[in-house]
């Protein structure tokens, strides 16, 4: 709700500054403006790029002079805009950090080049070839910024390089990325009975990522039952086996809640395969661990993905 606010209001303030002249060419095609944050008026897309999910690495310097790095993951969208000849690249620059600071953003990074190298190296590392266009962004009066608005639903990153062409024409790379969990589950990998066994005689366990849940519940999803399948297939080649169903999650969010989820998750896994497949009960034992029991680092969504997992143990025989 906070940013759906806030690009309304930023898309009114913006206008409102920019310059009347038009510019008579044709956006790209299959371009379009961020809802964030419009155009200056009388500008068109040369360049575009959008990604539901992305990385993006924004650059900027310390006040003593260091070298910056800011990593952002979510929906990323890049846009080349040329605007129209007798506007300076100051001007442009100015009018968007006017429009996002009266929008709440804290400007992390402003950088001023009267035709120095201060804010071009910012350019060439971060801010190259949007959309095939390596060769718009030569010229003079090179000026960047970083801004970013906070939000508990994820942070929003925008940076803008402006330069003059030599055309006259100011020229602007903008950058935004909404930060936001990339959906998971796009792809299956199937694991069969035999490969199962195989794991269990081995290490005791095997990891199972084809068993999924909808968001923030226990309900299992209909695409999990092959997975289901090769486990009960499983337990009837081995009538002496007896499993540990054991629920993981990653490390986002309450950690008493991912417990009560993890525990909830192993019952229902439980119970699909007493009730369709006929495995009798007292050869599952249902757990949940929560986060207590990491693959990989939860620092990334990678890692994450691979967090959240269903674990077959081999208990031993009474």
């Amino acid at each position: 709700m906070l940013k759906k606010m806030i690009f309304c209001f930023m898309a009114v303030i913006f206008v409102s500054l920019g310059f009347t002249t038009s510019y008579a060419q044709e956006d790209v095609e299959g371009s379009e403006d961020h809802p964030m944050i419009s155009r200056y008026e009388g500008s068109y897309i040369k360049g575009y790029e959008h990604y539901d999910y992305d990385r993006l690495v924004l650059g900027y310097k310390t006040d003593d002079g260091e070298k910056k790095e800011i990593t952002a993951e979510g929906e990323v969208t890049r846009i080349a805009y040329l605007a129209p000849k007798g506007l300076s690249s100051l001007q442009v620059h100015r009018n968007y950090l006017i429009a996002l600071k009266n929008a709440g953003f804290e400007i992390l990074f402003n950088c001023l080049d009267e035709g120095g190298e201060e804010c071009h190296w910012l350019y060439w590392d971060y801010d190259i070839n949007i959309g095939g266009t390596k060769d718009l962004f030569h010229g003079k009066d090179y000026h960047y910024f970083l801004a970013r608005l906070s939000d508990p639903e994820g942070d929003v990153y925008v940076s803008a390089h402006t330069v003059l062409r030599g055309d006259k024409h100011p020229a602007t790379a903008l950058q935004v990325v909404e930060e936001k969990p990339m959906e998971t589950d796009k792809v299956q990998v199937e694991i069969d009975a035999e490969t199962m066994a195989n794991d269990i005689d081995e290490k005791g366990s095997v990891r199972i990522y084809g068993i999924y849940f909808d968001t923030d519940k226990a309900t299992i999803k209909k695409k999990s039952e092959t997975a289901l399948a090769e486990i009960a297939k499983l337990l009837k080649q081995n009538p002496e086996l007896k499993l540990g169903v054991v629920g993981h999650t990653d490390a986002t969010g309450d950690v008493e809640y991912n417990m009560d989820l993890s525990q909830q998750r192993a019952e229902s896994v439980v119970k699909f395969l007493t009730s369709e497949h006929g495995i009798a009960e007292d050869r599952l034992t249902p757990r949940g661990l929560g986060p207590w029991a990491p693959v990989a680092s939860n620092e990334d969504e990678d890692g994450r993905a691979r967090n959240r997992r269903v674990e077959l143990i081999k208990l031993p025989k009474k």
